[in-house]
């Protein structure tokens, strides 16, 4: 419903500007790109902000790649802090659909879900604070954010919220889009060298 609601507001925000007379690079400013995207930026030293979190980070960027500004939720950091501490969620990735054609595959499977029920038991629950403040990037900028390397696993993904900078309440009502992040979207290399947190590496994994 959420998803359906967003594009009903991105198709009338577009319909309405482009009967205007207005083209796609009025409102995408590199337009190989989408109008809004998480980057990845490099994993390493974090310092935890809650009890029980590690110190190793996931470091994306927010890129703004639209002609209006856009708005996060957003609290306060600890002193010294480079990076903006939005609010995320975690998702549970829903189970691919597995077509078993022979006794090896169901024990396999059998064996995926059994591995996948454990390895839920220690999701995170994600950043929400019941008091925060906003944080704005301006049309062209990126922002440098940061969450526990766990936010992201073999069976679950982080995503962040923003809206349109419109008016004073736009962070409150929305409408919001949402930017998702899995472990796949980290570069190999980086996913491969993180092993004991991150999805196995297979030869001809991507």
């Amino acid at each position: 419903m959420k998803k359906l609601l967003m594009m009903v507001f991105v198709l009338l925000f577009t319909t309405s500007a482009f009967s205007q007379g207005l083209n796609p690079s009025d409102f995408v400013i590199d337009p190989l790109k989408p109008f809004v995207y998480l980057k990845f930026d490099h994993i390493g030293p974090r310092k935890p902000h809650q009890d029980g979190e590690g110190k190793t980070g996931l470091w994306l960027k927010v890129v703004n790649n639209c002609r209006l500004s856009i708005a996060f939720r957003a609290s306060g950091g600890l002193p010294g802090d480079i990076e903006t501490n939005v609010e995320d969620e975690v998702i549970e990735d829903e189970p691919i659909l597995t077509i078993i054609t022979s006794v090896q595959e169901e024990q396999e499977y059998t064996k995926d879900l059994k591995r996948r029920k454990e390895s839920l038991k220690h999701k995170p629950t994600g950043y929400s604070n019941e008091v925060s403040g906003v944080a704005i990037v301006r049309p062209g900028k990126e922002m440098l954010i940061s969450f526990p390397l766990n936010h992201v696993d073999e069976y679950w993904y982080l995503r962040v919220k923003f809206a349109f900078n419109l008016n004073n309440s736009s962070i409150a009502v929305g409408p919001f889009t949402y930017l998702p992040f899995d472990v796949w979207d980290i570069p190999k290399n980086e996913r491969c060298s993180n092993l004991k947190v991150f999805a196995p590496c297979k030869p001809n994994s991507l």
